[in-house]
């Protein structure tokens, strides 16, 4: 499962990721961005929670970059990643990212994601 939600207040867009997504999750996340995005204003806060991710294996690399670039083309600020105590989770993230040079702060809760992108 992905779900996208957009915080306007807070000029925020938070990826929930749980679960072995698919690549008809993705296409529907996508598509969730898509209305999303222009709601907001650039650069944007980005929070990721993966603290019940298992698995990114049902999405192939590309699709999953196609969102990031999606992200990346609006303008990111900040980023954190919610990885709870999932070592899955955060392991499959970090490679899936790391092929796209990209990184995020790492948080173990949401608020303690809050209280970073509070700091920055």
């Amino acid at each position: 499962m992905i779900r996208i939600i957009s915080d306007v207040g807070k000029n925020r867009i938070l990826l929930e990721l749980a679960g072995t997504p698919t690549s008809e999750d993705l296409a529907h996340a996508s598509r969730e961005l898509v209305l999303a995005l222009p709601r907001l204003r650039p650069p944007i806060d980005v929070m990721s929670d993966v603290s019940q991710l298992d698995s990114l294996d049902g999405v192939s690399p590309a699709e999953f970059e196609r969102l990031g670039l999606m992200i990346q083309a609006v303008g990111v600020r900040r980023e954190v990643r919610v990885v709870g105590r999932s070592k899955d989770g955060a392991l499959h993230m970090q490679r899936m990212t790391r092929m796209f040079r990209h990184s995020a702060h790492l948080a173990f809760s949401r608020e303690e994601a809050e209280n970073v992108l509070a700091l920055r």
